[in-house]
């Protein structure tokens, strides 16, 4: 005869959980869909509603994981994160010279902001901007960011002073500094202008800055 199952088998994903158990889902597809709303439409413009849509989830399991509409856009931005400082620090670390690695870089960004349109520009800079004076949760996740961002172009800065291609007087951390607002400045700026020679010449502005 075959047997009952198990009523504390946790249920597979997709199918039907438990009474009083969360549907299980993948927290970093959730997170790239909450982003993605963030990222379109601001925090304080998007309600727990279109989260809700974006992720095919309901506000208690939501609710339950991120705790608040907050604690969403918290995890989002460390999420875009993850991926941002990773691909920038795939950028910098290129096989070429540091100088060629940097400037690649930085185009890059100077590009991402004339493809954008003028409302998305990038996550975390729009968060940074948006964010109530009163927010210290928002501002100390974004200034973490801002200082994995700053290390990493220190560190090519680092580099670039080793094999003879920067300014050998130059500190590193505060020229890490300047090129980080070199790179917020940029996408501050695709949001308006979209003309991406003029931002180019502020990329090579800035690179000769550190020769």
């Amino acid at each position: 005869m075959k047997q009952p199952g198990n009523p504390n088998q946790s249920a597979k994903k997709g199918g039907v959980c438990p009474r009083g158990r969360p549907r299980e889902f993948d927290t970093g597809t959730v997170l790239a869909s909450a982003s993605q709303v963030f990222w379109n439409h601001g925090y304080h413009a998007t309600s727990i509603d279109d989260l809700c849509k974006a992720t095919g989830l309901l506000r208690g399991s939501l609710y339950g994981v991120f705790g608040d509409k907050h604690g969403i856009l918290l995890a989002a931005l460390d999420h875009y994160a993850e991926g941002s400082v990773a691909r920038l620090a795939e950028r910098l670390n290129a096989p070429v010279p540091a100088d060629e690695a940097l400037r690649n870089a930085l185009l890059h960004y100077a590009r991402v902001a004339c493809a954008l349109n003028g409302q998305r520009s990038c996550f975390i800079t729009n968060t940074a901007l948006e964010m109530q004076q009163d927010d210290e949760e928002t501002r100390t996740r974004v200034a973490a960011i801002h200082r994995r961002m700053a290390t990493l172009l220190a560190a090519s800065v680092i580099r670039g002073q080793a094999s003879g291609v920067f300014n050998s007087t130059l500190d590193e951390k505060a020229v890490g500094d300047f090129l980080l607002c070199i790179m917020q400045g940029l996408r501050v700026m695709g949001r308006v202008a979209h003309e991406e020679d003029a931002l180019e010449r502020i990329v090579d502005v800035a690179m000769r800055a550190v020769v």
